[in-house]
């Protein structure tokens, strides 16, 4: 059964869009690519784990929720060259198109998307299907409560299935821990941060 989680801002586009527009001026006025969510380690691991289980340079990829793009534009670094990023806020799109732009990235296509409410997961097919943060977001949809009082599916159900509708077979299972440092506290070990890796059933 899968974790509730209290409703917050944090999983509407109203919040997105407003702290898009802000680091948009950030950028313009100053070259700050904005805030990095979950931090640089989180995507440094995240590159290490693609790194070492994706050695075709070629392999799709799709980062969903991309925001500014950052992880996105380490892929590309390393080499990787069929990049997409799709995000609902076009405020985000902007930013990770200038950032891009300003790093001579052309390789990386960008998309405003609505994920949840269009069938762009039925039309686009990929081999590595990135996340680094939106689940969490769409978890915390206010939408998210209602559609379990009312016994329907919500954003957090709607999003598995978009996921996967994007990958060849849709039946997964478990592949990896992308691994992060952890700490102790009160007897027990664990890490701020949980990334995990499925792959296709073939």
């Amino acid at each position: 059964m899968a974790q509730d989680f209290e409703a917050s801002k944090l999983g509407t586009k109203e919040y997105w869009d407003k702290v898009y527009d802000r680091e948009n001026v950030n950028f313009k006025e100053i070259g700050d690519i904005g805030e990095i969510w979950f931090g640089e380690d989180s995507v440094e691991r995240m590159v290490e784990w693609v790194t070492e289980n994706v050695p075709q340079s070629d392999s799709r990829m799709v980062d969903l929720g991309c925001g500014n793009g950052h992880l996105l534009i380490e892929l590309a670094n390393e080499g990787y060259s069929d990049l997409t990023g799709i995000d609902y806020s076009s405020s985000a799109i902007d930013l990770a198109k200038a950032v891009a732009e300003q790093r001579e990235l052309g390789n990386i296509r960008y998309e405003t998307v609505d994920l949840l409410g269009s069938d762009w997961a039925t039309r686009n097919t990929f081999d590595v299907v990135l996340d680094k943060g939106t689940f969490d977001a769409i978890s915390l949809n206010p939408e998210q409560a209602i559609a379990k009082q009312e016994g329907r599916d919500g954003p957090r159900e709607r999003y598995v299935e978009a996921v996967s509708q994007m990958i060849q077979p849709q039946d997964f299972r478990y592949h990896s821990h992308v691994k992060y440092p952890t700490f102790s506290f009160g007897g027990q070990s664990g890490s701020k941060i949980c990334t995990v890796a499925f792959e296709p059933l073939s």
